[in-house]
């Protein structure tokens, strides 16, 4: 799919609202290398007005405004003009207003401040090509209707016709097609930059999601689920952490073992929070359902239902190996990363309780045999990097800056100082002890 922003007669249009001057400026000059057509309003009320006056091909509001806040005015942009897209830019501490916003103005999406330039970048990109790719189905449909219109009024016998107009259906019927698969990858697409989000988030370990959706999908493809199932499962690994967004930064940052009571059952709260947050988007309600139920352990003990065996959603009992295997190696359960024969022991020992011993018994397998040369790779965010990670390699600008190496205090600090000097890094970390 070409960039939305290529064509220099149809430019995109984009319509910034921000009460600060200097937020507005910042935005103005993200998109300027974009090819945008960008308006600007200080208020819902000037973004209304706007409106009224020029079409607009997406909305990026912030949430907290004076007189009229964000959500209102996406709710109203929404009633008026249905088919322009909307962002929120909000904070970490507006998200319950942020959830409401989401339900009332039909918000496409949003993103936490400060946000990251790229992500930024490329979620309003793919809003732009998905409004742009529904935009093209429409008009294809129209095509294919008065078509159908026309094939009722051909005479029967006229069959050089027919077959003409039969053609050109199919030919249609193909691009309908297309469009279709392009949505659904843009959809996928738009899932896992909004995990990438979630996962800026302080204390919540990035790259965790990436790894969980793709060995999900994999195991349920091992197990032979339908395609429907599989994509749910690789939705739900990918938004698994949404819930923590509410969560207290200190009760991110300590390993679970060492919670208390009431802490641990704060924490595993987040479940039924990322389901609140998920149940009224139509596509996501069985990723949300698997997300509800990851703490359900397959003896009946876990939680919020005590669910027991295959009462359990097979989604969330997939997960939930998963889930766990790499939370032991990153260290976010005991406080200290463990080895991989450690972990495989613990996941064969607690088949039955914990875990559901066919998934399981599928997951081990799947696993490679080393125990060493193997371990996990995932993406890592710059941002929580630290001292004793092991990195298998830092990209910086897609060049090798590092490889192999145990990250020093003055390793950290030259990553952060070539982030902060514009490069773009690509960080793979290896988890779990030799």
């Amino acid at each position: 799919m070409n960039d939305p922003s290529a064509d220099a007669k149809n430019q995109p249009t984009l319509l910034l609202v921000d009460d600060e001057q200097n937020i507005l400026k910042a935005l103005k000059r993200l998109f300027r290398s974009c090819s945008y057509r960008i308006h600007t309003a200080e208020n819902g009320s000037e973004g209304l007005a706007l409106l009224n006056q020029e079409p607009v091909d997406l909305i990026l509001s912030d949430m907290r405004m004076p007189k009229m806040d964000g959500a209102e005015f996406l709710a109203k942009a929404a009633e008026q003009w249905p088919e322009t897209v909307r962002i929120l830019l909000t904070g970490y501490a507006d998200i319950e207003s942020t959830i409401a916003a989401v339900n009332k103005g039909k918000i496409y999406s949003y993103c936490s401040k400060p946000w990251d330039d790229n992500e930024l970048k490329i979620l309003v990109h793919n809003a732009l090509e998905q409004k742009f790719i529904r935009d093209e189905r429409n008009r294809l449909f129209a095509i294919v209707q008065n078509q159908n219109e026309q094939l009722k009024e051909l005479n029967a016998h006229l069959e050089e016709k027919v077959e003409q107009r039969t053609g050109q259906l199919k030919k249609s019927l193909a691009q309908i097609d297309k469009a279709n698969k392009a949505l659904k990858k843009q959809y996928a697409d738009s899932i896992k930059t909004f995990a990438r989000i979630i996962e800026m988030r302080p204390g919540i370990k990035s790259g965790h999601a990436k790894f969980i959706a793709e060995n999900g999908r994999n195991i349920a493809r091992l197990m032979q689920l339908s395609d429907e199932d599989i994509n749910n499962v690789m939705y739900a690994g990918l938004l698994l952490q949404i819930g923590k967004m509410s969560l207290p930064d200190e009760l991110l940052k300590q390993p679970l073992f060492s919670l208390s009571w009431h802490d641990k059952k704060r924490y595993y709260k987040h479940a039924e929070e990322g389901q609140m947050m998920l149940k009224d988007i139509r596509q996501l309600q069985e990723a949300a359902s698997i997300i509800y139920h990851q703490y359900e352990h397959y003896d009946g003990s876990g939680m919020p239902k005590g669910l027991i065996g295959t009462e359990i959603p097979i989604g969330s009992r997939i997960l939930a190996v998963i889930r766990d295997y790499i939370s032991y190696l990153d260290g976010t359960l005991t406080g200290e990363s463990l080895p991989i024969v450690q972990v495989k022991k613990h996941i064969e020992l607690k088949k039955g309780s914990l875990y559901d011993p066919d998934v399981s018994d599928i997951f081990l397998q799947y696993l490679p045999e080393s125990e060493e040369d193997d371990r996990p790779v995932i993406e890592m965010s710059w941002t929580q990097l630290q001292a004793g990670m092991e990195v298998k390699e830092v990209l910086c600008n897609d060049l090798l800056y590092l490889k192999d190496r145990i990250l020093t205090e003055k390793n950290v600090n030259d990553i952060f100082n070539l982030r902060e000097n514009g490069g773009q890094l690509s960080i793979k970390v290896r988890l779990g002890n030799k």
